[in-house]
């Protein structure tokens, strides 16, 4: 039978969970526990070494500590200023208009404000369901899926399947870490996701992101940087990086509250 993609990402993040139980591991043990051959074991690990997330050597592999380029706690964080968001993107939320939304700290809170407006929404935020009020006017459809360990995101080959099957005007996703060249998040099943709404999104792709996950890399690409086309941000964002991200060419707008 062949192996689906979800099988694959769900695969690699439990042998980076293997590591992280084991000072190190042999390839052998790794095929054996995962019963997949030393071929399939290889290229996960090329994979994950791609990431720096691994590192091999003679006779087996270990755990590599994630270094982001900047360490960002839950108590640092910002929070988001949905508010000053929508007012932004008011003129993007066209009568009708289908918008993905990926799930995130802040994607319920975001879910609920665009309800207000008369749209399709189709996202991955299990805790979007429970949005309804007297004044709702869009239509929230809850992607199929996997509820992904310790957050409200719909992962795995459901959700692909629901994001495949639909043609976006408006994507937004909320990124872990955001720089000059990529937008990442946590885990490598999120990112499978979110790169299939991209990739099914014909009008723009927006990024959002606290200004504490700015100049950070987090573990798993979504894509690169230049295929979004504007990144929102909070007004605690550094001159300097601001700056060097209008010298990029990166649109970027920043939002007061």
């Amino acid at each position: 039978m062949k192996t689906s993609q979800g099988d694959v990402f769900r695969r690699r993040e439990n042998l980076l969970e293997r590591l992280k139980e084991a000072e190190y591991l042999t390839i052998n043990e790794l095929a054996d526990f995962f019963n997949v051959s030393t071929v399939t074991i290889r290229r996960d690990l090329l994979f994950l070494e791609k990431k720096k997330m691994i590192e091999r050597f003679y006779g087996g592999v270990r755990l590599l500590p994630h270094l982001p380029l900047q360490t960002v706690t839950v108590q640092e964080e910002r929070a988001f200023p949905v508010e000053a968001f929508i007012k932004q993107i008011t003129p993007l939320l066209v009568e009708d208009r289908q918008l993905f939304v990926g799930a995130g700290r802040f994607s319920t809170e975001l879910i609920y404000a665009l309800s207000f407006f008369k749209l399709m929404i189709l996202t991955n935020d299990a805790a979007a369901i429970s949005i309804d009020h007297p004044k709702k006017k869009a239509l929230i459809s809850i992607s199929g899926g996997e509820l992904e360990k310790n957050t409200q995101a719909l992962v795995g080959d459901f959700a692909i399947h629901s994001f495949n099957k639909v043609v976006a005007d408006l994507c937004i996703i909320e990124a872990a870490g955001f720089n000059t060249h990529e937008v990442t998040t946590k885990t490598l099943s999120e990112s499978f996701v979110y790169r299939t709404m991209i990739q099914h999104t014909k009008g723009a792709k927006l990024v959002y992101t606290s200004s504490t996950h700015l100049e950070s890399v987090s573990s798993f690409m979504i894509d690169r940087t230049f295929l979004f086309d504007t990144l929102y941000t909070d007004s605690a964002i550094s001159t300097s990086i601001l700056a060097h991200y209008q010298h990029q060419s990166i649109p970027t707008e920043v939002l007061t509250e």
